[in-house]
């Protein structure tokens, strides 16, 4: 799957878990970064979806404040193959 069907597929699948709106944005050195807003609590079986739609990212992190919760997803850009 390329780069960029993964990243607007991980961004469905945060947004479906989540109930907010999840943002894809194109990094400057190539590759897509997603992040979406959490709510103030999550299922158990939210939970578990969020953390499955991150596995499948290159890296991924959590950002917390007092004010709000987030999580971060990055994909790299699709390399060549040679044949």
């Amino acid at each position: 799957m390329r780069a960029h069907t993964k990243a607007f597929d991980l961004a469905f699948r945060l947004a479906v878990a989540t109930g907010a709106r999840a943002r894809v944005r194109r990094g400057t050195a190539g590759g897509y970064r997603v992040e979406a807003a959490l709510p103030g609590h999550l299922s158990d079986e939210a939970h578990r979806a969020v953390l499955d739609a991150l596995a499948g990212a290159d890296r991924y992190g959590h950002q917390y404040s007092e004010a709000a919760q987030a999580v971060w997803a990055e994909l790299d850009e699709d390399r060549e193959q040679s044949a």
